[in-house]
């Protein structure tokens, strides 16, 4: 037997075999704050961002990434990618790709080759949109909590909108719930993104500063407003990678002076060329107009990436009327109202501007928002703050706010509707009314839609449709019939030489103040219903195209043209004896006003005349047979306008002892005599039409009548019996009369 102890053991050998596996590692760098939302890219139409990423591990491992839906039992986790290596300094850096979703999502890191090795990130992130507002006080308003006097609306989804704010301050982000709505035009903001676009997510950020101007901001020089200061909230907001999908603006506050040269002005900041196409290098001089220039150290080509981000163009807003007005940009005594005036031209001027060549990173002209409330009563018995949106009345604020949300969205593809405009247009053949309607939908206004009572008659403009002019004269009688907006003459039918308007001026429709901001007269402001929450509907666009309104009547009358040199009209005969009354008419157009004053009807020096006065008021003279002034220059506020076709008649009856004008059917004057006189006219004068006997005082007009009677009506209408002398078109029958002296006509 062999005893094992008897045995003698060397040592051991020793074992040899392959080294155990390594780990490697990964990290992932931590976005800055929980809830990031990253563009998904629909002004591009496109549905998905791409997510920066970044981290360490170990060198020379490929990382994958993926995005891990939170809130849908992973429905949305996207696949895993390769985002990137590590390099020798133990970094990596990519991007994933994630759709547009209502989940939030985590992002989550591997190494490729060893998949259990993975790190996820401490704060979630969101897909949806992006969205920068630009502006001054009236998109300020939103988020001002001095103006907030209405309660907010609820807020369906508390994790879908976050505002960014700070343009003039330290950058701060709000997280948009029923616990902090911030201001009711904020909550109503976020209402009308969510309800627009239910389960989607929301940043927006509002570089809006209170009495700035975009020409201060790009000027490092000027104080009204810094630059450095918007670009710290936009990095503020951007800081874990994201792109700004969609910036809005509409800043004709202070840069609507600019008038006719809006779009050349401000072009060169967002496309960094001129409106010729001629590159612009920054800092530069940007010159505009005739002689208008300003320094620009900045452009928006600073904070925007093109190729990912798109201009939401929208607006004018709604201006409103500071006096009383005789039409949309004049007031009642003919002055033009230059900041109405000038709002209407740089609307003009955005559009221009909107299909230059160059004008690539625009999308479609978004609403531009009239029906709301601007300003509020003074207590007083007048209204005050007009220049802004109330925040008294979710019709203001509110309404705004809401507006402004639809418009990003609906320039952005983002909404079933259209914005609506008048793009049809009919003139019944008799001349008794024009229709106008959208094919966006049936017209009709905010006192309609809440069943509320008309206006009533205090005013000849109150009517059911706001908005309209004729002629360039407020329409007094409109209505809607069958979803269009049905517009009657203001005196007579209409003819062929009529023109219809919509929208001018500050598009307001207002004509007395404060009576029509009182009287909430933006409720008669055609509208039409797209189905927002808050929102009876969304205003017809302003400055409706000529072309869609255009006449389509026959031709009436022939017409003639004065000039300087004339034609004029005399009478060889001096008016007969034993005349007690003259009823002169016509009809004609003016291309502008006179320099100072021009004759339409005189009789020899000052027997009976009728001037028209540079502000488009007549003044009149009258005298007796014995040259004594029954009329002395007495001004008649009549407030012609340029390219207005009127239908005039003048009378003076000397045994009435009174003065009548009459305006397109209507009296508007009726003077009495200062003096009784003899009763009739001088017998050793003749009666001249369009200038004095001499040739002074020329009036140059488009005309396509001029009559006289020897008589006068009861109430200032023209006599229907046989004139004493009439004169029409075309021009050659013009030069071929008689009273005929000067230059042809043409």
């Amino acid at each position: 037997m062999i005893s094992l102890s008897s045995l003698s053991l060397g040592p051991a050998r020793p074992r040899h075999s392959a080294p155990g596996p390594q780990a490697g590692s990964v990290s992932l760098t931590a976005f800055s704050r929980d809830r990031a939302i990253f563009d998904s890219g629909a002004g591009f139409a496109l549905a998905a961002a791409d997510i920066p990423l970044s981290g360490g591990g170990t060198v020379g491992e490929v990382v994958e990434a993926r995005a891990v839906s939170l809130d849908d039992g992973g429905t949305e986790t996207t696949a895993w990618a390769d985002v990137g290596t590590v390099d020798g300094a133990g970094q990596w850096a990519g991007r994933i790709t994630v759709p547009r979703a209502a989940t939030w999502f985590r992002p989550e890191v591997r190494l490729k080759s060893q998949p259990g090795v993975t790190a996820q990130g401490a704060n979630r992130f969101g897909v949806g949109h992006v969205i920068a507002i630009w502006g001054q006080s009236e998109p300020d308003r939103i988020l001002s909590t001095f103006h907030d006097n209405t309660s907010p609306p609820a807020i369906a989804d508390a994790e879908a909108v976050q505002i960014f704010e700070g343009a003039a301050s330290t950058p701060v982000r709000h997280l948009i719930s029923d616990a902090h709505p911030v201001t009711a035009a904020a909550a109503a903001m976020a209402a009308a993104l969510i309800d627009a676009r239910p389960g989607e997510k929301f940043a927006v950020i509002f570089h809006t500063v209170p009495g700035s101007d975009p020409r201060a901001m790009v000027n490092d020089s000027d104080p009204g407003r810094d630059w450095a200061k918007d670009k710290a909230l936009h990095d503020f907001a951007t800081a874990d990678g994201q792109h700004v999908g969609l910036a809005a603006m509409s800043w004709f506050a202070a840069s609507g002076g600019l008038g006719a040269d809006y779009g050349e002005a401000l072009f060169p900041l967002f496309a960094g060329r001129t409106v010729a196409g001629t590159s612009v290098s920054f800092p530069a001089t940007i010159t505009y107009g005739t002689g208008g220039s300003y320094h620009a150290d900045h452009w928006f080509g600073e904070l925007y990436d093109y190729a990912r981000t798109r201009w939401v163009p929208y607006g004018p807003h709604r201006f409103d009327i500071d006096a009383d007005m005789r039409d949309a940009t004049h007031y009642i005594g003919g002055g033009l109202q230059f900041n109405l005036a000038n709002k209407e031209a740089a609307r003009g001027s955005w559009r221009s501007m909107l299909a230059l060549p160059d004008a690539t990173m625009f999308l479609p002209l978004g609403l531009e928002p009239l029906n709301y409330v601007n300003g509020h009563d003074d207590g007083g018995g007048g209204w005050t703050d007009f220049s802004h949106p109330s925040g008294d009345t979710p019709d203001g604020l509110q309404a705004w706010a809401r507006l402004t949300a639809l418009t990003v969205l609906q320039s952005a593809g983002l909404t079933g509707w259209a914005v609506p405009e008048f793009d049809n247009c009919f003139w019944e053949p008799s001349g008794a009314w024009v229709e106008v309607w959208s094919s966006a939908g049936p017209v009709t206004t905010t006192r309609l839609a809440r069943g509320e009572p008309g206006l009533g008659s205090t005013h000849a403009h109150w009517t059911e449709v706001m908005g309209f002019q004729i002629d360039g004269l407020p329409a007094v009688s409109t209505q809607i019939v069958s979803g269009r907006v049905r517009i009657y003459p203001n005196g007579g039918a209409f003819t062929h030489a009529n023109t219809i308007q919509f929208g001018e001026g500050g598009a307001s429709g207002m004509i007395a103040f404060p009576d029509d901001q009182i009287a909430e007269v933006w409720k008669n402001l055609p509208i039409v219903d797209i189905g927002a929450t808050g929102l009876d509907g969304v205003s017809l666009r302003p400055l409706a195209d000529p072309a869609v309104l255009a006449n389509t009547l026959p031709a009436g009358a022939p017409s003639f043209q004065t000039a300087a040199p004339g034609p004029y009209f005399l009478d060889p005969q001096n008016v007969p004896a034993n005349t007690t009354a003259i009823t002169h008419a016509a009809r004609l157009r003016l291309a502008s006003l006179p320099g100072s004053t021009a004759m339409l009807f005189s009789q020899s020096a000052t027997g009976f005349d009728v001037e028209l006065m540079n502000n488009g008021s007549l003044r009149v003279t009258v005298e007796d047979g014995t040259g004594l002034r029954t009329i002395s220059s007495a001004t008649v506020a009549t407030a012609l306008a340029a390219n207005v076709w009127y239908d005039i008649v003048c009378s003076a009856d000397q045994t009435a002892k009174v003065f009548r004008v009459v305006i397109d059917g209507a009296l508007v004057a009726t003077v009495p005599f200062s003096a009784p006189g003899n009763g009739v006219f001088q017998s050793n004068r003749a009666l001249s039409y369009l200038a004095r006997n001499s040739g002074a005082l020329q009036m140059e007009a488009e005309i396509e009548y001029l009559i006289t009677w020897l008589s006068a009506t009861g109430d200032g209408s023209a006599p229907t019996g046989t004139p004493y002398k009439s004169i029409t078109g075309p021009a050659a029958t013009a030069n071929g009369d008689s009273w005929k002296l000067g230059a042809d006509a043409t």
